[in-house]
């Protein structure tokens, strides 16, 4: 089994600096100090565990007026007079240990709830290049920032009609270019994990477009889930993916098993 943290994904991806551009700005923070520190600076950043969570345990922090901070966690907003009742809540809540802080991305929205694009690559059996085999939109559900679907009570949209639907600004030509856009990134980044497991074939990612269109990598999935696509009316993507990981139903069960291990 591949175990693979998220800092780890995050300093092989920035080893490209065309990919950096597109990442968040990251810390493995150890201390209260770290953490503050980089609040100060981002004014919003998130913190999640290092390991796979299936978007559980992850925190938006906010830097107030007056010393004060705000903690979003799931559908809920809390506020705190000072940073200690701040990070006492968040031990309370058995965070931060193990975990890494990423500058908040304001991800473009529909009609105020946020989304994401969940985007696989595979590599097909014996062959060296990658190719994008699904990409779809998870919303948000109301109240939460994050995009996973399970968790959020959130919904499924195919990636043009989300674009279309959403805040940011671009034309229909040009939302296609942005896809395109999309893709070519991905594929950038996919080739920068190579080096994690020569062998392993499907990685998930979680790519985010804020409002003026720019996209950002906001996590690498080495076993991703294929549920989003199962759900979909049309299975045509979910039928590509299980046909390049060979048409193997064990092979399936396998990604879903080694998910259940990393909770």
């Amino acid at each position: 089994m591949l175990r693979v943290s998220k800092w780890d994904k995050y300093i092989f991806l920035k080893n490209n600096e065309e990919v950096e551009r597109h990442l968040p700005k990251t810390i493995n923070f150890s201390s209260q100090e770290e953490l503050w520190d980089f609040v100060k600076e981002h004014h919003t950043v998130v913190i999640k565990p290092r390991s796979g969570n299936k978007g559980k345990s992850i925190f938006k922090i906010t830097a107030l007026e007056s010393d004060e901070i705000e903690i979003h966690y799931l559908n809920r907003k809390r506020k705190f007079s000072n940073k200690d009742s701040a990070f006492a809540y968040l031990q309370k809540a058995k965070a931060p240990k193990h975990y890494i802080a990423q500058s908040y991305i304001p991800l473009a929205n529909i009609q105020g709830y946020p989304f994401d694009i969940r985007v696989v690559v595979q590599r097909p059996i014996n062959a060296n290049e990658w190719v994008v085999t699904g990409k779809v939109a998870k919303l948000a559900g109301n109240g939460f920032f994050v995009t996973n679907t399970a968790l959020s009570r959130g919904s499924l949209l195919p990636i043009a009609e989300a674009i279309k639907a959403s805040n940011i600004h671009t034309s229909d030509e040009n939302s296609e270019k942005l896809i395109s856009e999309l893709e070519r990134i991905t594929l950038l980044a996919v080739k920068s994990l190579e080096e994690l497991n020569p062998g392993h074939r499907i990685y998930g990612f979680d790519i985010g477009i804020d409002s003026d269109g720019y996209i950002w990598i906001i996590e690498a999935n080495v076993y991703p889930a294929l549920s989003h696509f199962s759900k979909l009316q049309d299975k045509t993507m979910y039928h590509k993916i299980r046909k390049m990981l060979g048409g193997n139903r064990g092979k399936i069960r396998k990604i879903k098993k080694l998910r259940r291990r990393k909770k």
